[in-house]
């Protein structure tokens, strides 16, 4: 559906404004951010972008794919700073650990290369003979590569940690791969990963995303490109316990709301949001058409009554979703022009966010691939 037409169904409003762009040169597909006071002005943009250079059509070897993390921070006087730029493979999926660990504040991200790295988030007061601004930086603590008996290609492609409901010291990561499969770890007090189960293939193609029902983190869901999704109860065993295959494409995004029990929601290639009361999956409780194949949906962290989604060709939405029978897009943002992957709603409270320029009561975060645009914005929604 062309631009123009979208924007006609799903109009922006005069209630979302750009504070802040910026080019990420790579391809950026994931932007979350920190949610600890007093850093929820921080949040990190992923990358992923295949190394042209690297290509051979001589061999068998897999094209390298390139990664960065980028660091920013926004402030109402000095505006979008980046802080530090990483290195690294292609970047899947990013999430920061819901609560501190040890008092840090603690980053997953899965990588091209069948690795789950976690980072801390480090400000540094660097002071010598006199004071120097502070430092911001990530730095790696500790990853995981899943090891390979033919040493095929693997790619990492989601994870979430354990703590959206209940905080813990030693949380647990559930991550998806590229083979259909799910890994399951444990960040102990140690500051090590711990692997606790890797499952066969349990899905035809690539597990786009892995998450845990928040309530009872026994309880996960995978969905995958075979259009498939499967929940997981390991009080009961390893095999899964529903097979749903309601969507019509990839299952690409869910995330378990963590004020509303039983209630998960789910984004597909088919374009359809659904709904979902964990304790009967045969059909959703709601459904809404969006503009475009879904790539990612995040629950707000203020009271998990509004969606932000990321369609991919069709924008990023806010979805109002207080009323599972009436779910309905309220925003509209169109300033990505080529496959928007990352959304996220930054943590600031409603003081902080009327800091910044217009009118507003929410700051969140987009991002787009082929472009590699990264934007700010400012929007207002209901509280109530």
């Amino acid at each position: 559906m062309a631009e123009a037409t979208l924007q006609n169904l799903y109009p922006s409003s005069n209630q979302i404004n750009t504070l802040y762009t910026y080019d990420t040169v790579l391809s950026a597909d994931s932007v979350e951010w920190c949610p600890h006071e007093p850093y929820q002005n921080f949040f990190v943009c992923g990358n992923y972008q295949l190394d042209e250079s690297s290509k051979n059509k001589n061999t068998e070897t897999p094209q390298k794919r390139l990664g960065r993390i980028l660091l920013f921070s926004i402030s109402p006087v000095n505006g979008l700073k980046l802080w530090q730029s990483l290195n690294t493979p292609g970047v899947l999926d990013q999430k920061w650990c819901h609560n501190q660990i040890n008092g840090l504040s603690i980053l997953g991200v899965v990588n091209s290369e069948k690795t789950l790295e976690i980072y801390k988030f480090k400000p540094q007061d660097k002071k010598l003979l006199k004071p120097l601004p502070v430092k911001f930086e990530l730095e790696l603590i500790t990853s995981y590569k899943i090891v390979e008996a033919d040493n095929s290609e693997v790619l990492m492609l989601s994870l979430d940690w354990s703590t959206g409901k209940y905080e813990s010291q030693e949380p647990e990561i559930i991550c998806s791969d590229s083979k259909g499969r799910w890994h399951k770890f444990m960040f102990d007090k140690t500051g090590k990963l711990i692997l606790l189960e890797s499952s066969f293939p349990m899905h035809s193609y690539e597990a786009w995303i892995a998450a845990f029902y928040y309530w009872n983190t026994n309880v996960f869901f995978t969905g995958a490109d075979d259009s498939v999704l499967l929940k997981f109860d390991l009080r009961i065993g390893l095999d899964p316990v529903l097979e749903n295959k309601t969507h019509t494409g990839g299952v690409t995004s869910i995330h378990s709301n963590a004020e509303k029990e039983h209630i998960i929601v789910t984004g597909c290639y088919d374009e359809y949001l659904r709904l979902w009361d964990i304790r009967s999956m045969k059909i959703p409780v709601g459904t809404l058409k969006m503009p475009g194949p879904l790539w990612r949906l995040k629950w707000d962290p203020f009271g998990s009554n509004y969606l932000l989604a990321a369609c991919m060709s069709g924008g990023a939405h806010v979805v109002d979703g207080h009323n599972k029978d009436d779910l309905k897009i309220i925003e509209s943002y169109y300033k990505h022009k080529n496959i928007t992957y990352g959304v996220d709603w930054s943590h600031l409270n409603e003081s902080e966010v009327n800091k910044f320029s217009y009118e507003g009561n929410r700051i969140i975060s987009t991002c787009s691939f082929y472009d590699h645009l990264l934007c700010v914005t400012k929007l207002y929604v209901e509280d109530r």
